[in-house]
């Protein structure tokens, strides 16, 4: 056996149609444009971040200076570092006081004010004092 269906008897008063229609569009508040301004601005901040941190990635590095050879050092103040400095290094290792009064006695530092004269000299030619 079939369900029967039945048709629902409706008023005629329920089926007519509303008369006033409200044409009221909704508005956005002050408070939602700020906060849609506030994300827009975050994400074009952030876009932004990410461009410039992408490009100091894929930069080229700097050329690191390296100290010039022996042969490409024709600097003739050279050959008197180089025996300056072999004299430095020619220092005892013992702790003994006699052991560092004789290393102090062979460090010549009489000619540190002529050498300061000079780099100073250099340092004013090269700033134009």
């Amino acid at each position: 056996m079939e369900p029967q269906t039945e048709v629902p008897m409706v008023d005629e008063s329920e089926l007519k149609m509303p008369e006033k229609v409200s044409t009221k569009h909704t508005e956005r508040s002050p408070l939602t444009i700020v906060i849609i301004v506030l994300l827009v601005a975050l994400l074009l901040s952030l876009l932004a971040g990410l461009y410039v941190w992408s490009t100091t990635l894929t930069s080229p590095t700097l050329i690191e200076a390296t100290r010039p050879t022996d042969e490409e050092n024709n600097e003739p103040e050279s050959t008197t570092i180089e025996a300056t400095v072999d004299t430095i290094g020619a220092v005892s290792t013992s702790n003994e006081l006699d052991a560092i009064e004789a290393d102090l006695d062979a460090t010549f530092i009489a000619d540190l004010e002529t050498d300061f004269t000079a780099i100073e000299a250099e340092i004013d030619a090269a700033s134009g004092i």
